[in-house]
């Protein structure tokens, strides 16, 4: 009887050790999705702030948002996706060859995956922006 005891211990032991470990496993892959997709979202949200912020403004030199936007286009080949690197490069070949193009492409793509991470509905179509010029009292 003490043989059968010990065994059918070893089997609750066995059972309850296999059960933790699975468990650990699976909360230790769940958490790493979660820090990934924080991670993204993040980047997401703030490359759409500061591409938004330079969109249909003039680059001049030393204009505030310059800066940003060389960031935020490093980041991109980082963090973006495979569309998101391509439409990074062509922004950056087409305003070199011709001193201006859009980042409406690239805020649109930018969008749709935020919108896609955190499953709300998408939006096609380019974004309308408002932009004040400054005006010079004397």
């Amino acid at each position: 009887m003490s043989d059968s005891v010990d065994i059918s211990h070893l089997i609750t032991v066995g059972v309850a050790l296999c059960g933790w470990l699975a468990a650990h496993r699976f909360s230790a892959w769940r958490d790493r999705i979660n820090h990934n997709r924080k991670m993204r979202t993040d980047f997401l949200v703030i490359a759409f702030q500061r591409l938004a912020n330079s969109a249909h403004r003039p680059f001049a030199t030393g204009a505030e948002h310059l800066k940003d936007l060389e960031n935020t286009l490093a980041d991109i080949h980082l963090f973006g996706s495979k569309k998101q690197v391509q439409l990074a490069e062509d922004f950056a070949t087409k305003y070199a060859k011709d001193s201006s193009t859009p980042l409406d492409p690239l805020l649109n793509s930018l969008r749709q995956d935020l919108r896609k991470e955190l499953a709300y509905e998408q939006i096609n179509g380019d974004i309308t922006w408002l932009r004040f010029q400054p005006t010079f009292s004397r």
